[in-house]
């Protein structure tokens, strides 16, 4: 049976998807490698960000996907261009123009 718990994003791995998330109402309880939903942008998954995770089964904790993020957002990169969805080179503290 399928189990929600809510959790706090400890580290992502935007290479392979993954999360190290620690569990809400279990303070110290953390779970390694998560893979992460990916419907959810990985601009918005850092340190600190409240998640849903969904354990397909309760005694296999590894056995768990991040399906969403909640509780606000991060503070807004003024470089990044959501429409395009990267951050422009070239521009002001951004790197070497290309």
């Amino acid at each position: 049976m399928a189990l929600i718990r809510f959790g706090v994003i400890k580290s992502f791995d935007k290479d392979v998807y993954q999360a190290d998330v620690e569990i809400i109402g279990y303070h110290g309880t953390y779970i390694e490698s998560v893979p992460v939903a990916l419907s959810v942008r990985e601009d918005l998954v850092t340190e600190g960000a409240r998640c849903v995770i969904l354990f397909f089964d309760e005694i296999n904790p590894s056995d768990a996907v991040v399906l969403a993020l909640f509780g606000g957002r991060p503070a807004e990169d003024p470089l990044f261009d959501p429409v395009v969805g990267h951050r422009h080179r070239g521009m002001v503290r951004d790197g070497p123009k290309l």
